[in-house]
């Protein structure tokens, strides 16, 4: 497994630097997932003793729901506003004027719909006894555990959550190591200690994600009062910079009217509301904490003016999504007439790294610049964690459905934190595009789930099947539109949505069924890898690897792929010969 992974990394890096992909490298990355593939089937056949050690510290009490109204406004706008947008649209919004402002009003709307969407489907789950671990849980509802359209929308979520991630987590290093130093020496710090605040800035980072992964449940309520804390520095800072570099020039949106782009109207503001909606799908990530939520909750300010006012989860859940994508959009686009007020020169904010920082620094001077920077940071603190917690959590939840055994569903994080590494050697665009993509079509499914129900439930009853289809509609719309930005994302996508229905079909043949397909899977890689006979490209991690083994990169590979497939076969003789299963689920 571990081999499989390597070789992954170092084939996504070969791809991921622009060179054509031809059949050989299709093979030949055929061949690392068929190993990863055996590797994954042959752990799942250990005893739960030998995995159980890798699972996370077991919490000091019994885990008790503590989040309320507020900390899930917090949570949903944290990961709302998140470091993408700082990036994403200054560069939007001078490219496209006033479509970009259309597209984040079209964004807003179709947004709310869902989280509305959302409360009415949770409403359902709850009056049926059902917990409503993120969206997919409602195609699980709907569809049943044992359905093809909730193993997709689970695994697609769960892709989506990871490529935020690894999209933050590249952001972060580029701008804690590459921009931070610059901006300390500039306000008088010496580059020996600009240096080495840039390093305490990243550990404190991995510890923060690190005491989320492993302790979470052991400080849940008080990792949700940092991130209300957290939250609330970055609105007012975020609010506070928007307003100084729209002042700074008068507030002049002469031109926003015009549109560029080569577009028409329509196949603009659909691209590009497809380009932008990662700036929003954060909100559903308060569903992914719904086993944290209390059952009734305060309202800040409204309780304290209405004393003994509390809302019921049902209601606070969908009240707190619907708020966190008003809250956040409107600093979008706040933040984005602010740029366009500042008339920045195109040419050059097209050229850097992190546009947001370069129109601080330029315009507003080394202060606003460190202000725009500390924003950053809280803001990818306030994404990643989110982000990769909803990715653990939607791993974990195929487990408990029985798609994986409960001692790897244990390692969703492991799985999670590996996922991204080997994403984050893909291009930062590529990740926003998939991001787009996979959550875009997962989105659709989920919503569209609520018009699968049957009559006479409180859905069909209330909204009937109108909006949900409608939704499902803009999401599939939209998410196609990507296609007209980067065409190979689309084609990775709809690839990965295949292989999950690849998967799902391999795991609803059983354990043994599963063995012998995943066995002939790999014998065939094999032929075709060697009927091709294209050199792996072991350039990082695997290069280092075979040097200290002393052997051929694709002589480890066939060898690696060759012992898997065997022992898959040696294990289904064992159960059906000796043991006497001739069915294992």
């Amino acid at each position: 497994m571990s081999i499989a992974l390597g070789y992954s990394y170092d084939e996504l890096g070969f791809l991921a630097g622009g060179a054509g992909a031809q059949a050989g490298d299709v093979a030949a990355f055929l061949a690392t997932l068929a190993l990863a593939f055996a590797g994954a089937a042959l752990i799942a056949q250990l005893p739960e003793s030998l995995t159980a050690r890798f699972s996370r510290p077991p919490a000091l009490v019994k885990r008790k729901p503590v989040y309320g109204f507020g900390t899930m406004v917090a949570i949903g706008v944290g990961a709302t506003l998140g470091s993408p947008l700082f990036i994403l649209i200054p560069l939007n919004i001078e490219q496209y004027e006033v479509v970009s402002l259309a597209s984040l009003l079209l964004a807003t709307v179709l947004s709310v719909a869902m989280a509305k969407v959302y409360a009415d489907m949770y409403t359902e789950s709850n009056r049926l006894g059902l917990e409503g671990v993120g969206g997919p849980s409602f195609v699980k509802l709907a569809a049943g555990k044992r359905s093809a359209r909730y193993f997709v929308s689970r695994l697609s979520m769960w892709v989506a959550n990871t490529a935020l991630a690894a999209y933050t987590k590249i952001v972060f290093i580029v701008f804690d190591f590459d921009f931070m130093p610059q901006i300390l020496t500039a306000l008088g710090m010496s580059q020996g200690s600009a240096t080495l605040t840039a390093y305490l800035i990243a550990a404190g980072f991995v510890g923060w994600t690190v005491l989320n992964i492993l302790f979470e449940q052991r400080y849940l309520k008080a990792l949700g009062g940092i991130q209300i804390v957290l939250t609330g520095v970055l609105v007012l800072l975020l609010a506070y910079h928007s307003a100084a570099l729209g002042s700074s020039g008068k507030w002049d949106l002469s031109g926003i009217l015009t549109l560029s782009g080569g577009y028409g109207w329509v196949s603009a503001l659909i691209i590009n509301t497809g380009y932008l909606y990662l700036l929003f799908f954060g909100f559903q990530e308060i569903q992914a904490l719904e086993r944290d939520a209390v059952d009734r909750s305060s309202v800040p300010v409204v309780s304290w003016l209405k004393k003994g006012l509390k809302l019921d989860r049902t209601t606070y859940l969908g009240a707190a999504m619907v708020l966190s994508v008003v809250v956040a959009a409107s600093l979008n686009i706040f933040y984005g007439l602010a740029v366009y007020a500042s008339h920045p020169v195109v040419h050059s904010l097209t050229a850097s790294e992190i546009p947001a920082l370069y129109l601080a620094g330029t315009i507003l001077g080394p202060g606003q610049e460190l202000l725009i920077g500390v924003a950053f940071l809280v803001a990818a603190v306030t994404t990643f964690v989110p982000a990769f917690l909803a990715a653990a959590r939607h791993l974990s939840a195929l487990g408990e459905d029985g798609y994986m055994p409960r001692s790897l569903a244990n390692l969703s994080w492991v799985f999670t934190v590996v996922s991204i590494l080997l994403l984050a050697v893909l291009d930062r665009d590529f990740l926003v595009d998939i991001t787009d993509f996979m959550v875009l079509i997962s989105l659709g499914i989920i919503t569209l789930s609520a018009a699968w129900l049957k009559k006479g439930t409180l859905v069909s009853e209330k909204q009937g099947r109108a909006l949900p289809v409608t939704v499902a509609a803009s999401c599939f719309l939209f998410g196609g539109a990507v296609y007209f930005i980067e065409p190979s994302v689309v084609v990775f996508g709809a690839m990965a949505i295949i292989f999950a229905y690849l998967i799902f079909d391999v795991i609803e043949l059983g354990s043994l069924g599963a063995q012998l397909f995943l066995s002939a899977f790999g014998f065939v890689c094999l032929a075709t890898v060697g009927l091709f006979r294209r050199p792996v490209h072991a350039t990082g991690i695997m290069s280092s690897i075979t040097q200290v083994m002393g052997t051929n990169p694709n002589t480890l590979l066939v060898s690696g792929l060759l012992v898997a497939s065997t022992m898959l076969v040696m294990n289904v003789v064992l159960d059906v010969q000796f043991l006497n299963r001739t069915s294992v689920r």
